[in-house]
């Protein structure tokens, strides 16, 4: 017998141990490319980050930005991530970071990887309604409605303003282990915003918005012993300062019209893929303003439906236990396997699978389109065609993920379905496996 067979709480031995003597403040970056953007002006916020005097700890980091209203009100397309079009981070002049479509995956994150704090949150700092029910003039009695995470964010009126504060879905910056960014590492944070329509959502008139005061927050730590640098300084030098986090890389079609088999070609070439998460929307939802654009996730429409889908990677039918199958109808309601890989797809790194504010109601639903009540609050449709790739979910293991660099051969998603009658807009991102490096130059290279 030892000690190792005692419980924890007599392990006396065990103990914290005094922290290096730092320095530490709250930084702010602010774009130096102007202060005022719109969807139908200038759209670019570039915000330049220096870590020349610490070390930046961006796992805490927020994005900040203000939006006025103008002719009239708006709602927030479930959180102010939708006014995102596109995320890129630069270092000197070369791209280590991008997330095209941006909106749709902070949007998806979001509902399907947040608990009831993060809810609060939500509702406090990105402009959504938090957890709502609608229940309406014409309320039934005794009937049972769910409590949900709102579809729909808060309202904007013309003339007013509201600060958001965004906690954002980007690998490098809220990376796997928590590591800082190392200090003598600089890069362009580039926000480019959506168009007016497609971030916002409306039932009647044309309202219009501008953005300014786009400035990235995070806190900084300087390290004051002078032998703690010198040890990170040869780690430097010998190319061992390293992270990792989500690597995004998005691929856009659209379905057939017509009954399937509809083919996404991907052809995605990563090292190491943890999931594919493929978002369908109609196909007029960038352009019309009553329509949850980036929120509005769909499995079927009036006509048609999703009956299943699988993965062909360089030859291989993904799962190989059979493609998974899906029923929207209320007489062989079948949605288990498909919710499940969306949980397990978009959690976090660590973790089996994600804690999720999706039910089964928003899942199922085709009901994107606001009206003057905002009764979809509840009913929003939350529907997302996803597949876990990965082999290990342990937090301390690397390169756990799907190789489709290894094969030339083509990468698709076959979604089966029923007429749909138009064609739908299909979004799939590929969620990888990103290591970045910091050299003695100071350059950042990323390996994906």
């Amino acid at each position: 017998m030892s000690l190792s067979n005692a419980p924890p709480s007599m392990i006396y031995n065990q103990r914290q141990v005094p922290a290096v003597e730092a320095i530490s403040s709250m930084r702010r970056f602010d774009s130096s490319n102007g202060n005022l953007f719109s969807g139908g002006g200038a759209n670019e916020a570039r915000i330049p980050i220096s870590a020349n005097n610490g070390f930046l700890d961006t796992n805490k980091g927020y994005l900040q930005f203000t939006v006025t209203g103008a002719a009239a009100e708006f709602s927030i397309d479930f959180t102010a991530g939708s006014f995102i079009e596109r995320i890129e981070i630069q270092n000197q002049g070369r791209t280590v970071w991008r997330g095209d479509r941006y909106s749709l995956y902070h949007n998806a994150k979001k509902a399907y990887n947040s608990d009831s704090g993060d809810v609060n949150k939500l509702a406090a700092c990105e402009g959504n309604r938090g957890l709502v029910l609608y229940q309406g003039a014409d309320h039934a009695a005794h009937s049972i409605s769910p409590v949900t995470m709102s579809g729909v964010g808060k309202a904007v009126a013309a003339g007013d303003s509201k600060v958001y504060t965004l906690d954002l879905e980007c690998g490098l910056l809220k990376n796997t282990l928590k590591k800082a960014i190392p200090q003598g590492a600089n890069f362009d944070i580039v926000v480019r915003f959506r168009a007016n329509n497609s971030a916002i959502c409306a039932h009647t008139g044309a309202p219009t918005w501008t953005i300014s005061d786009c400035r990235y927050y995070t806190p900084s730590y300087q390290i004051l012993s002078s032998e703690i640098m010198n040890m990170y300084s040869s780690m430097v030098a010998q190319g061992a300062v390293t992270w990792s986090g989500d690597y995004l890389k998005t691929y856009v079609n659209t379905t057939n019209a017509g009954a399937g088999p509809s083919t996404l070609q991907l052809n995605d070439r990563s090292l190491s893929v943890k999931g594919f998460l493929t978002i369908l929307r109609l196909d007029t939802a960038d352009t019309t303003l009553t329509t949850l654009s980036n929120s509005g996730f769909i499995l079927h429409n009036t006509t048609g439906a999703v009956t299943s889908y699988e993965m062909n990677v360089g030859g291989n039918i993904l799962p190989a236990s059979g493609r998974i199958d899906l029923n929207v109808a209320a007489d062989g309601e079948n949605i288990g396997r498909a919710y499940n890989e969306a949980l397990r797809t978009l959690c976090d790194e660590g973790k089996s699978e994600s804690t999720s504010q999706v039910t089964a109601g928003q899942f199922l639903s085709d009901i994107v389109t606001i009206d003057a009540n905002k009764t979809l609050a509840n009913t929003a449709a939350k529907g997302v065609l996803a597949l876990d790739c990965r082999k290990f979910d342990a937090l301390s293991l690397t390169m756990t993920g799907l190789n489709t660099a290894a094969s030339s051969a083509p990468n698709t998603m076959i979604i089966e379905h029923s007429s749909f009658g138009v064609a739908l807009d299909a979004t799939t991102y590929s969620i990888c496996q990103g290591t970045w490096q910091l050299t003695p130059t100071g350059e950042i290279t990323v390996s994906v």
